[in-house]
């Protein structure tokens, strides 16, 4: 995964991911050094149901969009 901002580009690995505290923790490595992401759980069904849409599940089962794209 790539994380790009207006002062730098960053590859990121996520590692692990599990529930700790309350909330869905992402640890991996950002650049060179070590990460933590969190995310709480509106934050997280956020994100499922915007992966979820048929779009993006064709693109990560087959790399391609459903309209045969990239």
């Amino acid at each position: 995964m790539k994380i790009k901002t207006p002062a730098m580009k960053l590859d990121l690995r996520i590692d692990k991911m599990e529930v700790r505290d309350g909330e869905l923790r992402l640890d991996g490595v950002a650049g060179v050094l070590p990460c933590e992401a969190s995310l709480g759980a509106a934050e997280a069904r956020r994100l499922i149901l915007q992966a979820l849409r048929p779009k993006i599940i064709l693109w990560a089962l087959f790399g391609k969009s459903a309209s045969g794209g990239k």
